[in-house]
């Protein structure tokens, strides 16, 4: 396997960026796009995702120290599930919190991912005809701090920001006139806040955006036919990386060979694409829709949801069902429907408004990489099952922040 980690460590010349952008006159969102590159809300009947029994294998997972990716589970090895009598909410308590469904001036809040335990990054729009900016929400000090605005070029129409990602730094994100599809744009704002700056206008190849990564000098994103590019985070030419054709990034710095919403495709390598290390994995026997990240693997086999560990050990199956929306993430929690699933601790929590007995919603972030927020319409302060409200007044959003799930 050729040495990926030079590409990142002399990709290309700092160049100076393209002009940036003028913010022109406000334009409709990107409905139609959103829909098509992202889960927002979900929607699915309760009874086919209900709030996980974690299930007791035969055995005790091996310690998570040894990672070997041929030791995959046999159909004979998987257990029954059965219900977990233990209450799951000392796991989740810390994680569970309620914040403004809006800004002061109006602006619709929209949970991008958490960036600590007590940080939501947030994007406020004033409405689907209008630009929006990125916000900090603090849930210890129950206060806002705005990072800056999300341009949109003078002529675009249905421009809207897609896939925001925070990295050490900067805050990245692309956009797109759906109408006009010619190009593609990429900026960066300052993770401290300020002005939001063009970095690239993409097209050809390098245009067809689906996930970025963000690094502290330079932007890096696969393409959804797969491969990589790179673009310093000061603006330039992007670069296309040799040795990444067929991946696609998950998470920085991790590549799979499968896109997300190839539901019915088993990833078969996880290359980390710092240091170049490609690990294939074994596929058990009927498995469908394998996913798979540093030490954790998650798939359908015979009609159950089977997880397990590359570490080895008994596999074991848990409620709900991977749908198109479902991802690992940070290594430790994959959604299953209206269940979260927490893989170290083996504790699940059903998330989601109910708006019927059958059935849930709620929204899972608009982050680029899996995110790390929940969250749904919570109930009025006060009311039966209410969480704990953090501004008194006005609607709410509950939230679940996996960053501050404890261990």
């Amino acid at each position: 396997m050729k040495d990926l980690k030079p590409l990142f460590e002399n990709l290309v010349p700092d160049e100076h960026p393209p002009s940036q952008v003028d913010v022109g006159a406000a334009m409709r969102a990107g409905r139609r796009l959103r829909r098509r590159r992202r889960a927002l809300t979900v929607s699915v009947p309760l009874a086919a995702a209900a709030v996980t029994a974690l299930v007791l294998a035969t055995g005790s997972l091996a310690d998570l120290g040894r990672r070997d990716a041929s030791a995959t589970p046999s159909p004979a090895a998987i257990s029954a599930v059965t219900s977990a009598s233990a209450s799951t909410r000392g796991v989740w308590s810390s994680a569970m919190t309620t914040i403004p469904a809006a800004a002061s001036d109006g602006s619709t809040y929209t949970p991008v991912t958490a960036l600590s335990t007590t940080e939501l990054l947030l994007r406020a729009e004033t409405s689907f005809d209008r630009g929006g900016r990125l916000e900090v929400y603090d849930t210890a000090a129950g206060t806002t701090r705005v990072l800056g605005d999300m341009p949109q070029p003078d002529g675009a129409r249905d421009y809207d920001p897609q896939a925001i990602e925070p990295g050490p730094e900067h805050i990245a994100w692309w956009a797109q006139d759906v109408h006009a599809q010619k190009s593609t744009d990429v900026w960066a704002l300052p993770r401290a806040g300020g002005q939001a700056v063009l970095l690239a206008r993409l097209s050809g190849p390098a245009a067809a955006v689906e996930r970025l990564g963000v690094l502290r000098d330079r932007i890096v994103w696969s393409v959804r036919h797969g491969g990589l590019y790179a673009v310093p985070i000061t603006g330039g030419a992007p670069q296309a990386l040799p040795g990444t054709d067929g991946l696609h990034l998950v998470s920085w710095p991790w590549a799979s060979d499968v896109r997300q919403y190839d539901t019915d495709l088993n990833q078969g390598v996880l290359v980390n694409l710092e240091t170049g290390e490609r690990t294939s994995l074994a596929t058990p026997p009927g498995a469908r829709g394998m996913r798979c990240s540093l030490n954790w693997c998650v798939a359908t086999l015979e009609g159950r949801t089977v997880m397990w560990s590359l570490a080895g050990g008994a596999s074991r199956t848990v409620r709900g069902h991977l749908t198109p929306a479902s991802q690992i993430r940070a290594d430790r929690f994959v959604d299953l429907g209206a269940t979260v699933h927490d893989f170290v601790t083996g504790q699940s929590l059903e998330i989601g408004l109910k708006k019927s007995p059958t059935g849930a919603t709620w929204h899972s972030g608009v982050s680029s990489s899996p995110g790390l927020v929940f969250s749904w319409q919570a109930p009025p302060c006060g009311s039966p099952g209410s969480t704990s409200c953090g501004s008194g007044h006005g609607p709410e959003l509950a939230v679940l922040n996996l960053a501050a799930v404890q261990r």
